[in-house]
């Protein structure tokens, strides 16, 4: 069935001459288009082919450049929003003239969106400092405005397999042009909202990731090896330490989470958010005291006043038991 670009064309031959005005008009719709497919970019060329002599020469060239020039895109379903959002959101390509990595992988492209997920992006962020290749190997470009992501599933057999994601540049937004969940801070950037997309189409839709979850199973999605969990109430603070330096000496990703509200823990006044996920950056000792550098997945908001607001900050191995509950070590 033609489309109404289509229709515009074959309406300006009934006279046999296409006019450069006529063109025109049918690019000006044709940039308001949601999509520019491909099946429409074959119906323009086809019917540019078949009556090339109806166009007058700059009609015909103006055409023939737009069409060139033009990237198309590849259409998917899309993850469902999470419900309370369902009616406020749009969906719409984001990032449009940008590329997949800005400057390569970094743990500061990652800042969470609006959705309870910071297990998640908190995991992104820690990967990306580490073992940046895992991201990179996990997404694979198709240039055709989609991305096949790959994650590792266990099965009941104890090995792992492939499950491949492809989707396409459609995010959902609500004000302004940035994506509302997941997202890098150069919005030209795509990795973060692609592998946040990915997963929540894997897992059954935003709402299905936005709700809380672990750190750990993000890291077993993108490397294939099992992570470990380790409680800081049942581990003393000199071999949890061990534990996290040599874990980062090894390139593995670590990432720490808070108590709850209701925990008795008060975090008032500390910087630091109950019920949280933060990246693990690094472990240090000065002047015989222990430290861990930690990032909020925020991409802002840390204790301290180091005049960033980068979300990355240091804190005594002392202060990190009392504020933190748990550890995530990937494989």
């Amino acid at each position: 069935m033609p489309t109404k670009l289509g229709e515009r064309i074959t309406s300006a031959l009934l006279d046999r001459k296409v006019s450069q005005q006529d063109v025109t008009e049918l690019i000006s719709a044709a940039k308001a288009e949601k999509k520019f497919t491909p099946e429409l970019s074959a119906e323009l060329k086809a019917l540019l082919t078949q009556h090339r002599d109806a166009f007058e020469p700059l009609a015909r060239g103006a055409l023939e450049t737009f069409l060139s020039s033009t990237s198309t895109t590849v259409d998917l379903a899309d993850p469902q929003v999470l419900t309370k959002h369902a009616t406020s959101v749009a969906w719409n390509p984001v990032g449009s003239g940008g590329s997949l990595y800005v400057d390569g992988i970094n743990f500061d492209d990652v800042v969470q969106g609006s959705i309870a997920n910071c297990y998640m992006v908190s995991a992104f962020a820690s990967l990306a400092q580490q073992n940046p290749a895992a991201i990179e190997q996990a997404i694979t470009d198709n240039h055709d405005g989609t991305w096949d992501v790959r994650f590792f599933e266990l099965g009941d057999d104890g090995e792992y397999t492939k499950v491949t994601v492809k989707v396409d540049s459609d995010l959902p937004i609500e004000f302004g042009p940035t994506a509302k969940y997941g997202k890098a801070r150069d919005p030209k950037e795509a990795w973060v909202s692609m592998l946040e997309k990915a997963y929540a189409q894997w897992k059954g839709g935003y709402e299905a990731i936005g709700n809380g979850g672990n750190s750990g199973d993000v890291f077993e999605a993108l490397t294939g090896r099992s992570p470990t969990f380790t409680s800081t109430t049942y581990t003393p603070a000199e071999r949890l330490f061990s534990q996290m330096t040599a874990a980062i000496a090894d390139h593995k990703p670590v990432t720490a989470g808070t108590h709850g509200k209701d925990s008795g823990v008060d975090y008032t006044g500390t910087g630091v958010f109950a019920w949280h996920a933060y990246s693990m950056l690094g472990t240090s000792e000065e002047a015989g005291v222990k430290y861990v550098q930690l990032r909020n997945p925020w991409g802002r908001t840390e204790p301290g006043s180091d005049g960033k607001d980068d979300g990355v900050f240091k804190m005594k191995l002392d202060d990190f038991m009392k504020l933190y509950n748990s550890v995530n070590i990937g494989g």
